[in-house]
C-alpha cells in the first residue's frame, strides 16, 4: 500500500461518490417503501420489525429489512395485540372497587340487620 497521506484529496470526486450514495439509498428506501405498502399483514410466524414495520419471522435475531438487532428473539419485542394479563387485571379490581363502593350502603344495612 503506498503512502498516499501527503497527496491532496479531491473533493469534487468525494462528493460525486458520496451523491450517487445517497441516490442508489433514496432509491431502495423508495421501493422499500413502494413494497411495505402494497405488504399485506404479517403470515404465520411473522411479526412486525418494530423499526420499520416490515414483516420478519419471529425467530429471527436481526432484521433484514433495516438491520435492528434484538436481544432476543423478534417476535418478543413485537407490538402485542389486546390487553396484558396486569391490564386486564387492574381493570377487574378498579371495577371490583367500584361495586364495592357503590353497594356500600346496602352492604351495612344488611351487615347491621343480620345483627
Amino acid at each position: 500500500m503506498p503512502d498516499n497521506s501527503h497527496e491532496p484529496i479531491d473533493l469534487a470526486a468525494h462528493r460525486e461518490r458520496r451523491a450517487r450514495q445517497q441516490q442508489q439509498r433514496a432509491a431502495e428506501q423508495a421501493t422499500r417503501d413502494a413494497a411495505s405498502a402494497s405488504a399485506s399483514e404479517p403470515g404465520p410466524g411473522e411479526v412486525p420489525c418494530i423499526r420499520c414495520g416490515e414483516p420478519i419471522f419471529g425467530y429471527v435475531l436481526r432484521c433484514p429489512y433495516c438491520g435492528v438487532h434484538f436481544s432476543g428473539r423478534a417476535e418478543d419485542f413485537a407490538p402485542r395485540e389486546g390487553m396484558s394479563r396486569r391490564t386486564k387485571a387492574l381493570v377487574v379490581l378498579v371495577a371490583v372497587a367500584l361495586l364495592l363502593a357503590g353497594l356500600s350502603d346496602d352492604i351495612a344495612a344488611l351487615w347491621w340487620r343480620m345483627k
